[in-house]
């Protein structure tokens, strides 16, 4: 896939408070019970994580799912809506709200072909992009497109793990055009003209870091070093 010359480029490293949570559940916390599909892959058998969220979602201290970086190409009332309320690309966070892997079918809701799973997420509420714990705008994806990449892989740590939505519309946040950054928000949607955007991450980084509690099992984060919201 080309990449949009006009988007705005994103991080989410464990290091700094972001990055995203993957874990299955056993019904004794707030998620209902619920693992992954199992399946033989060209290096191991694994089990896939059911459910996933930004890291905030299960850590408190954390800050969200991504921070933004730069905006490139044209942006020019944003960039400057931005700059009067004393604010910079880097300040904007986005959130993956509860995501799960549906009725995780084989053949409907996953699949592997060709040395690549695709399986298809299913967020439970919009991805919301924030500034200063307001948020601003939100995206509904009907799912995301997540591929785990096999070929070449002499083990699961080179797997090439990447997700991307569907194109979608953007719309203001609820409250958010009454709330204090309102020039910010009708100033990206001017930029944007009614076009769609589409959420793309380049590639996903299994940690060594892992958490527990409330039910949550086999749990491990992750870290995503390039992602993007892109106009389609």
């Amino acid at each position: 896939m080309s990449i949009s010359h006009r988007n705005i480029a994103f991080t989410g490293f464990v290091q700094d408070g972001f990055g995203i949570a993957l874990w299955q559940a056993d019904g004794s916390g707030p998620e209902p019970a619920a693992t992954g599909h199992t399946f033989i892959t060209p290096v191991e058998p694994i089990t896939a994580h059911y459910y996933v969220a930004s890291r905030d979602y299960v850590d408190v201290s954390a800050h969200g799912g991504l921070r933004a970086t730069r905006l490139n190409g044209e942006w020019p009332q944003f960039e400057a809506a931005l700059a009067t309320a004393r604010h910079e690309a880097r300040d904007l966070v986005m959130r993956l709200p509860l995501t799960t892997a549906g009725p995780d079918r084989e053949g409907e809701d996953w699949f592997f072909r060709d040395g690549i799973e695709t399986r298809f997420l299913q967020p439970q509420a919009p991805l919301p992009l924030s500034l200063q714990a307001n948020a601003l705008l939100e995206f509904a994806p009907l799912r995301l497109v997540l591929t785990e990449d096999y070929r070449s892989a002499r083990d699961f740590s080179e797997v090439k793990i990447a997700l991307v939505s569907d194109a979608v519309a953007v719309r203001p946040a609820p409250g958010s055009l009454d709330g204090p950054f309102a020039v910010v928000v009708e100033a990206f949607l001017a930029d944007l003209r009614g076009r769609p955007v589409r959420i793309v991450v380049d590639a996903i980084q299994l940690t060594e870091t892992t958490f527990s509690g409330h039910g949550r099992t086999n749990a491990r984060f992750a870290e995503i070093p390039s992602a993007r919201v892109e106009v389609d």
